[in-house]
């Protein structure tokens, strides 16, 4: 990949409901950085790292801009064997490179545009356990 692609995917990224993903990316495809959530009561920062495609096939029809990135994400949570089945979520988010006002992380929330928080989903699971 060239430099000038990976300086446009390296930087600050908002996913609709207002939490901020900060990443940089590598000659090799490889990607670190931060999550912070601002939904719930997370306050930490937490380490990301990931893969992109560092060389698309030509002539694919791959275009690149990084207008947006499509994450997918897995959540998991320790478990009683008989709630095994609940212990993995999976869920998705769309970053931009523009922090979304307070209307537009209200009106992803009434959309459910958004997959649901991590912190809501373990919400619901120990309100299921209890």
């Amino acid at each position: 990949m060239f430099g000038h692609e990976r300086e446009k995917l390296s930087g600050t990224w908002y996913n609709e409901l207002g939490s901020v993903m900060e990443i940089k990316a590598d000659g090799h495809g490889g990607i670190t950085g931060t999550y912070n959530s601002k939904v719930g009561d997370a306050t930490n920062f937490y380490d990301l790292t990931g893969r992109f495609d560092s060389a698309p096939p030509h002539g694919e029809g791959t275009s690149v801009g990084w207008a947006r990135i499509l994450t997918h994400w897995l959540l998991t949570s320790s478990t009683k064997p008989p709630d095994v089945w609940s212990s993995t979520n999976i869920g998705n988010d769309t970053f931009t490179r523009k922090k979304p006002s307070a209307a537009d992380i209200e009106h992803a929330r009434a959309m459910k545009i958004c997959s649901p928080h991590p912190e809501d989903i373990i919400a619901t699971l120990s309100a299921r356990r209890a």
